[in-house]
């Protein structure tokens, strides 16, 4: 039996199928989104206010994953790196650092992150010394959670085949899909449901 279980969520907070109430304040989207689902990823620069969301996660006992991306320009570049860091430091508990990349990252970089939750997923295997999987053509190097990014559009039998190929990682696992709205995210919440994950 696998042992996976998914987090289930979405790239930022702007979904536009009528999700949240028309009344509710900008600054409780986080709050109303996260009482519906498990996990959210933002660019480490994100114009969200990162400090309230942190705090939101420190008063609460719910299971919240935050993920916080990196683009690889970033991710190599180890002046801005610092810089980028150097705004999320105090709370790196609350999040994992995620990058889509091409090759590893070297030394100086591994270096900077060495205290931080990370997931790297590339085309090709990175060899980083972190836990490893391959999913999709995809490998994930991590060190808690494996993170799946996708931007595929599912129908129903594509979410199935999809969520049942993942579950062969057989760990929690952290699935973001890019652009879902509320109704694709719930579906694929369902399925995973009825499938035991």
């Amino acid at each position: 039996m696998s042992e996976t279980e998914f987090l289930i969520g979405r790239s930022g907070l702007d979904l536009q199928d009528d999700f949240y109430p028309d009344d509710l304040p900008s600054d409780w989207r986080f709050d109303y989104y996260s009482a519906m689902f498990k996990t959210l990823s933002l660019p480490i620069d994100t114009d969200e206010d990162l400090d309230q969301i942190f705090e939101d996660m420190e008063e609460t006992d719910e299971e919240f994953e935050l993920v916080l991306s990196i683009k690889e320009s970033q991710l190599l570049d180890t002046k801005q790196l610092s810089q980028l860091l150097s705004t999320v430091v105090d709370y790196q508990q609350y999040f994992t650092l995620f990058c889509e990349v091409d090759k590893a990252p070297n030394e100086a970089v591994m270096a900077l992150l060495s205290d931080y939750r990370l997931c790297f997923q590339s085309s090709k295997p990175l060899k980083l010394g972190l836990k490893e999987a391959k999913v999709s053509d995809q490998n994930l190097s991590f060190t808690q959670y494996p993170i799946l990014y996708s931007s595929e559009v599912w129908n129903e039998k594509q979410m199935r085949a999809y969520l049942e190929e993942v579950s062969s990682i057989n760990t929690k696992t952290i699935l973001i899909c890019k652009f879902a709205e509320s109704a694709a995210l719930n579906k694929i919440r369902i399925i995973a449901e009825l499938l035991g994950f």
